[in-house]
Formats: structure tokens, sequence, C-alpha cells
């Protein structure tokens, strides 16, 4: 019987042990300032990696919000976020244009995804009303008086059986499968364009802002 663990396994274990630390802890001791509030910094050494080369019209780059969402996501929705741009040279952007970009960018994705999450909880009401309506008339329609037989009656139940169950089921899917995520999901979006947004020319000067 083995009785102790090899250099490579321990150090396997280790570093399942830090890869499973709590997510609270870390969010608490790398991102929590004094105040309470989520700081994420995002440094910028030059203009050109803060705006799209392809355009005239002075797009923000697909990087940083893509790098915004990788380290923002995981911080609870309930902090307060602040943002702060680190410019080596503050005279070379127009600090209120990238507010206003960034702000828009993430409230018209709040927006689409609070509509979203409307249009689909609208048509999990409607799967149950459809559903309602099916079991309703199966049983209130005299097939007899159609002249359909017991067995094609049988059949017909049997279908109707079937569609009402795969539509209830679609409903509550929709309804619980995925919902909690795509809740999360908006709310974290709302807390991106509520944010604060603040410029420092080094973090330095950042840091010594919020001590």
């Amino acid at each position: 019987m083995k009785q102790e663990f090899t250099p490579k396994e321990k150090q396997k274990m280790e570093h399942q042990r830090r890869k499973k630390r709590n997510v609270k802890d870390f969010i608490n001791k790398d991102y929590i300032d004094d105040n309470g509030n989520a700081v994420v910094d995002v440094v910028i050494n030059d203009r050109s990696q803060l705006f799209s080369p392809y355009s005239n019209k002075m797009l923000l780059k697909n990087e940083i919000f893509t790098y915004l969402d990788t380290i923002a996501d995981p911080i609870p929705n309930i902090y307060p976020l602040v943002i702060n741009f680190i410019v080596r040279d503050l005279s070379t952007i127009n600090q209120e244009y990238v507010k206003e970009a960034l702000k828009r960018y993430y409230w018209f994705s709040y927006k689409a995804m609070e509509k979203k999450l409307t249009r689909d909880f609208i048509f999990i009401f409607l799967y149950f009303i459809i559903g309602f309506l099916l079991i309703m008339g199966f049983n209130i329609i005299d097939f007899n008086m159609l002249g359909i037989h017991q067995t094609w009656q049988n059949v017909i139940e049997s279908f109707v059986t079937i569609l009402v169950w795969v539509i209830i089921w679609e409903a509550i899917s929709q309804l619980i499968v995925g919902r909690k995520e795509k809740v999360d999901e908006m709310l974290n979006e709302k807390q991106m364009a509520l944010a604060e947004i603040k410029f420092y020319e080094s973090l330095d000067a950042a840091d010594a802002e919020i001590h």
C-alpha cells in the first residue's frame, strides 16, 4: 500500500487546492477596496491600444470589452464597480468620449438582455396556455360524434399527451434551466454600465487616491 505521495502528486494536489480556494476571498483580496468598491485597472500603454485602427469613428477596441468582461464578470454585482484607465499621457485621449462609449455599449447590452428575458418569459406563459388548451380541447371534443373510432382516439390521446409534455418541459427548462445564469449575466452588464470610470497616468496615482 502506498504510504506517501510523490513530489509530483503533492504539487498537483497543491495546485488543485489553490484552484478551488474560495472565490469570494479571492475577489475581496484582489479587487475590493477599503470603501467596498470593486476596482478594475485597465493599463493602456498608448492610444492605439484603446481605439480600433480600422475605424475613423474612434470605436473602442473589442479587446477592451473582452478584458473587462473577463476580469469583472466573476465580481458579484452587489459591489459598485470602479474602472481605472491607466494612460501614460492623459492629454492624448478624450476622457468623456471613452466614458460615454463604454457606458453606452454596456447599457445597450443590458437592455437587450433584459428584453430577451422578458420575451422568454412571455413565451413560457404562452407554452403553458397552449398546453392547457390542448388538454381542455381533447377532453371537451366528442370524438364519437365526429365518427372517430376508439383506436384513433387512443392514438390522438397519446399524441396530445406527448405534445403537451414537450411543451411543458420546454417552458420549465426556459424558466429554470439557465435562467439564473442569464439574469446574473444581465446584472453584470448593468453593473458595467453603471460603473464609475476614472483616468490616471499611473497605477501609483490610482492607489494613492484610494488610500
